[in-house]
């Protein structure tokens, strides 16, 4: 692997439009607020996006964050509009099975910027970095059959959708059936 496409602190990826740096401390705010302004799209679906949302889970969060580069099991960004350098969104590559060479891409938008294409830019530049720093050779993104915006964007990603995993997420005590899409080197 490339040490320097693996340096938290020197990491940048860019396609001209949108931004993605490693998560770090000096994110925690804009990280917060963008998830408050954004509970009532992401709680549905993501666990973590709860009504008592506090910035004390964003500032433990993110410290975690180093850790689980280190190891090599998570590697979370934040995405910034590249012209006026405002907060986005997040997206990263979690679940990852070092000898299968496969992670799971995960990613969300703040409510006031959906509509853009920043999901499914912020999944093309992540996924081209997995291939390229990890050497990973699968990369999935499953979404519950419901999410119609993040099965929009995993498609528009040019994600390849695979089929329904019946009962594969179970969110807020409830089973959910979710779509499996991949993306494989070449197809970025």
């Amino acid at each position: 692997m490339n040490e320097m496409n693996l340096d938290r602190k020197k990491l940048e990826l860019t396609d001209g439009r949108i931004v993605l740096r490693p998560h770090r401390k000096e994110y925690v705010e804009a990280t917060y607020k963008a998830i408050r302004e954004s509970l009532a799209e992401l709680s549905p679906w993501l666990p973590f996006a709860h009504k008592d949302y506090s910035i004390k889970e964003t500032r433990e969060w993110v410290k975690k964050r180093p850790g689980d580069w280190k190891k090599g099991t998570g590697y979370d960004f934040a995405i910034f509009d590249a012209r006026d350098g405002s907060y986005l969104g997040g997206c990263g590559l979690n679940r990852v099975e070092k000898a299968m060479r496969r992670a799971n891409l995960g990613y969300w938008e703040r409510t006031s910027r959906t509509g853009q294409a920043i999901a499914p830019a912020a999944t093309l530049l992540l996924a081209k970095w997995g291939f390229e720093a990890l050497k990973l050779v699968r990369i999935e993104i499953l979404v519950a059959t419901g999410n119609a915006r993040s099965l929009g964007a995993a498609e528009k990603a040019g994600a390849k959708r695979e089929g329904v995993l019946r009962n594969r997420l179970y969110l807020h005590e409830k089973a959910h059936d979710a779509v499996m899409h991949s993306l494989i080197p070449g197809e970025v």
